[in-house]
C-alpha cells in the first residue's frame, strides 16, 4: 500500500533554444537533471512524455510524497540545474489521498494506481469540479448516483484509477488520473460515463492531459 499522500503533477515545457545546444551540451544538461531525480529518495517522481498532446508540454513528472515541502525542494534543484535554465513551468497540479465518503476507501484496491509498482503506457490525468447544485444534495442521493459510475468503472479491470482531493488548495476539487494499455478501451469507458446521472453536475474537467510513460533513461533520450 502506498503511503504517500500528496501528489503532484508538474508539466515542463522545454525551450527550442536547448536544441541549438551541441550533442554534448545536451547529454551533459539532462544528465545533471537526471542525477537530482536518482538522488532524491523522499519522493517517488514517475516520468511522462507529453510532447505532442499539448502545445505547452513536453514531459511531466508525477511526484508522491509523505510532505509537501519535499517536491518544492526537489523542483528548486532541477530548475538549477543546466537544463533546468531551458524548462519553463507551463502546470502544475496538487491533490491529496483520502478515503471516499461514499465507498469509505480510495477505490478498488487493485484498480488504484499507487498500489502498483509497474507502470501502464498510457497515464491521462482529469482535473475537475463539481457545481453547486451537486454540494447541496442530500449524502444519500449523491452516493446513488456516485454508486452508478463506480459500477461502470469497476467494469474496466484493466484500466487503473487515481482519485485525489484539491478542495482548498488548488483550482479544482478533484484530480483523477487513469492507468491504462489501451487508449480505446479508456475512451469506451468514457463514452459510457457520459450517459450518468452524474454527468450534469460536472462543472468543469478539462484541460484533460495523455501521457506516455518512460523511464527516466528513456524520457532523456526522448528529449
Amino acid at each position: 500500500m502506498d503511503t504517500h499522500p500528496y501528489h503532484n503533477y508538474l508539466f515542463f515545457d522545454l525551450g527550442s533554444e536547448f536544441y541549438q545546444l551541441s550533442a554534448g551540451e545536451q547529454a551533459e544538461a539532462k544528465a545533471a537533471f537526471s542525477q537530482q531525480l536518482d538522488q532524491e529518495k523522499r519522493l517517488i517522481v514517475t516520468p511522462y512524455l507529453t510532447r505532442g498532446y499539448k502545445p505547452d508540454t513536453t514531459f511531466m513528472l508525477w511526484s508522491r510524497s509523505q510532505d509537501p515541502a519535499h517536491i518544492q525542494e526537489l523542483l528548486g534543484r532541477l530548475l538549477r540545474t543546466q537544463l533546468g535554465h531551458y524548462l519553463k513551468l507551463t502546470h502544475t497540479f496538487f491533490g491529496i489521498v483520502r478515503p471516499s465518503v461514499y465507498s469509505g476507501r480510495t477505490g478498488k484496491p487493485e484498480q488504484v494506481i499507487q498500489n502498483h509498482k509497474d507502470r501502464l503506457p498510457y497515464f491521462i490525468l482529469y482535473p475537475f469540479t463539481k457545481t453547486h447544485e451537486w454540494h447541496q444534495l442530500e449524502l444519500e442521493k449523491r452516493k446513488k448516483v456516485m454508486y452508478e459510475h463506480m459500477n461502470i468503472g469497476v467494469g474496466f479491470p484493466n484500466i487503473r484509477q487515481c482519485l485525489l482531493y484539491s478542495y482548498g488548495l488548488d483550482d479544482n476539487e478533484f484530480l483523477v488520473s487513469y492507468e491504462t494499455a489501451s487508449l480505446e478501451e479508456f475512451q469506451d469507458l468514457v463514452i459510457k460515463l457520459r450517459p450518468t446521472a452524474g454527468r450534469p453536475y460536472t462543472l468543469r474537467d478539462t484541460p484533460i492531459f495523455t501521457c506516455l510513460y518512460h523511464s527516466l533513461p528513456d524520457l532523456m533520450e526522448a528529449l
